[in-house]
């Protein structure tokens, strides 16, 4: 009874509802043995996933989560194997395909992905498809995220539609846009009170869908403005979108041609505005090097782009011209920001932003080179300490033996760290030893992580998230070391 008093749910919105099942109708070995291949298929998708991360740099984010399902499923099989509760093992199953259906979603869509990793994803889907018709769980909506997700996207058209006051302050149709944004602001509204109603998921997807037709409409009247201010405004709702479509489990667009079209002019309006304002008395000013064959090298690419995009090719063809960019904008970023002239740098700004853009558009891993090594390790320091606090309110319950355990894990994952930082401080730093250091790191929080992951009392779910940050953050220092 003091276990059940202390167990804790972040939000009711999260709850799956507690089914109530004819247990002489479930056959518990089918749903046991299901339980197992599922659990033991996440492992197996961890190990592949931590196998193909230098190859496929986009499963990195998607890493924590995995470990997450693993570790979950892990426990609720072992209780399964020893209890017999079909009521208790449904509703923790809830929760478990909760996160289940969103990360499938996300890992279905990162490109160059091999067959194994895909098998044991379409095997988890299968699993994981057969346990909720086996325990009447149904599909379970991760709602208050989709909620906090809805609310950020009725934000951001609420600022699209000011914007639209402002800045279209002397066009004709200003009112009607004004309007029309209105609108769809409002339909967003509603999705989100069919959440906070807890409507069905058919119900809620019916209205989703209803708002991105008007959306999309609704971008399609504003992207020939050619108005920077208001295409931040629309990427921001674009990508607010993005994240909603993957809690809903809707299948991705793709890359939208008419969105990339866009970014792509806007680039080209950038490049050619710093072409134009890039006088030959700067150019003096710089030290000698080969500009020409810099700048005709970078613009060539972009062109190629345009072409590309014109010609209406495929993804891959698109990623590809779009990496020319990247590679020739490094050397033509590196000899211009040398310019004493803030209106260059500044022109030079809105180019890097441009691309940027189109890097979110195209759904491209962004860079390693962009991980800052000391600040990520800092914040490890950090998450360990909180990890720390929030696990002592937990052990206080706990055994003397496993409490002791687990206290010099969690210290040893936190000196580890420290440790780690001192070296990255180092100047220069020695890779090696900052490799060794952070496979060290590694090891050190499995067993951190092993300990924690026994939590059943009301700290479980914040063990959980910063659980979840830590071994994203770990999953970004592995990728930056590689």
């Amino acid at each position: 009874m003091a276990t059940r008093d202390r167990e804790y749910k972040p939000s009711g919105l999260d709850l799956p509802p507690t089914p109530q099942l004819n247990a002489s109708r479930i056959n518990i070995n089918e749903v046991r043995q299901t339980l197992n291949e599922f659990s033991k298929d996440s492992s197996a998708l961890a190990i592949s996933l931590n196998r193909i991360m230098y190859q496929v740099p986009g499963v990195r984010e998607y890493i924590a989560d995995v470990l997450k399902i693993r570790a979950r499923a892990s426990i609720l099989s072992d209780r399964m194997n020893r209890s017999s509760d079909l009521n208790q093992i449904a509703s923790e199953y809830g929760e478990i395909d909760q996160l289940w259906r969103v990360v499938s979603l996300q890992l279905e869509n990162v490109r160059g992905l091999d067959r194994e990793t895909q098998s044991l994803i379409a095997r988890m889907n299968q699993s994981e498809r057969k346990l909720g018709d086996l325990l009447q769980t149904g599909p379970q909506l991760k709602r208050t995220e989709l909620l906090t997700q809805t609310s950020a996207l009725s934000n951001a058209l609420g600022i699209l539609v000011e914007d639209i006051e402002i800045e279209f302050s002397r066009e004709p149709q200003r009112f009607e846009l004004v309007r029309a944004g209105q609108e769809v602001e409002q339909r967003m509204v509603q999705v989100s009170n069919l959440i906070i109603d807890r409507q069905s998921y058919d119900s809620i997807k019916r209205e989703y869908l209803a708002f991105r037709d008007s959306w999309n409409s609704f971008a399609t009247r504003l992207r020939p403005y050619h108005n920077r201010i208001i295409s931040r405004g629309i990427q921001r709702v674009v990508q607010q979108d993005r994240s909603i479509q993957e809690l809903l489990w809707l299948p991705q667009d793709g890359a939208n041609m008419q969105e990339i079209a866009h970014l792509t002019e806007a680039l080209k309006r950038d490049v050619d505005e710093f072409y134009r304002r890039a006088t030959l008395r700067l150019l003096i000013s710089l030290p000698p090097a080969n500009y020409i064959a810099t700048s005709d090298e970078f613009y060539g690419t972009v062109e190629n782009l345009i072409d590309t995009v014109n010609h209406n090719e495929s993804t891959n063809n698109l990623i590809t011209s779009f990496s020319y960019i990247e590679q020739s904008w490094k050397d033509f970023s590196a000899m211009f920001h040398t310019v004493e002239s803030p209106a260059a740098l500044q022109l030079l700004d809105k180019v890097n932003n441009s691309i940027n853009a189109l890097r979110v558009s195209l759904r491209i891993e962004q860079p390693s080179e962009s991980i800052d090594l000391a600040k990520l390790v800092v914040s490890l320091e950090t998450q360990s300490t909180q990890l720390s606090v929030i696990a002592e309110q937990w052990l206080a319950t706990e055994s003397p033996s496993f409490r002791q355990s687990t206290q010099n894990s969690i210290r040893d994952f936190s000196n580890t760290a420290h440790e780690l930082h001192r070296i990255i401080l180092m100047q220069p730093a020695a890779t090696a030893l900052v490799r060794s250091k952070s496979s060290e790191l590694f090891e050190s929080w499995f067993q951190v992580h092993e300990k924690i992951s026994r939590c059943e009392t009301r700290e479980k779910y914040q063990l959980q998230e910063t659980a979840v940050r830590i071994t994203q953050m770990l999953m970004d220092l592995r990728y930056a070391t590689k």
